[in-house]
């Protein structure tokens, strides 16, 4: 696993071992940068389901001003500090070890707002559109932001949560992105 673009492309990043964590193909991380390419400069990123935080690693690598990486497991949370060093980019981050179910409401409550958030939970639990109903909960988006939903295929993701609209979406293989915008 690599950081592909930016400052910091062609370092190697630290992963999850064990299998525990689907790390985002290359392919799959570029087509998504990409798309993104217009609004990741200076903005504030916040990087649920963290794992390596491979995603909000490139983020900073590629332009943005702050990621907020918010990981569970301890071990991914120390797996995320190195990747940081490693890159140089630490003093852009913080890493938030908890459950998202609470920390998205803690960051609310402290009046964050974040341009792009990245949404990665695991497969197979039916978090993506849980998560999505959170944040739709909890107003965390500028007005001007995209939330990113990275989940497997066949999980139905609603066209509409509250203030939010699903506006596109992209499949490889069995991964479906999915990007929400406030609606108009």
């Amino acid at each position: 696993m690599r950081v592909i673009g930016g400052i910091a492309k062609g370092r190697r990043l630290l992963g999850a071992g064990g299998g525990k964590t689907r790390p985002i193909p290359d392919n799959v991380k570029k087509s998504l940068f990409d798309i993104l390419a217009p609004y990741v400069p200076d903005s504030r990123c916040l990087d649920l389901f963290a794992g390596t935080g491979a995603i909000g690693v490139e983020a900073l690598s590629r332009g943005a001003q702050w990621v907020t990486f918010v990981e569970c497991a301890s071990h991914m949370v120390r797996v995320i500090h190195s990747n940081l060093d490693v890159t140089g980019l630490a003093h852009q981050a913080e890493v938030i070890q908890g459950d998202v179910r609470r920390v998205v409401p803690a960051l609310y409550r402290q009046e964050k707002v974040f341009h792009i958030v990245f949404v990665d939970p695991p497969y197979g639990h039916g978090l993506a559109p849980v998560t999505l109903d959170i944040l739709s909960t909890h107003k965390l988006l500028a007005s001007d932001g995209t939330i990113v939903a990275r989940h497997e295929s066949r999980q139905e993701m609603p066209e509409v949560f509250e203030d939010l609209e699903l506006t596109r979406q992209e499949k490889y293989g069995d991964t479906l992105i999915s990007f929400y915008v406030l609606k108009r």
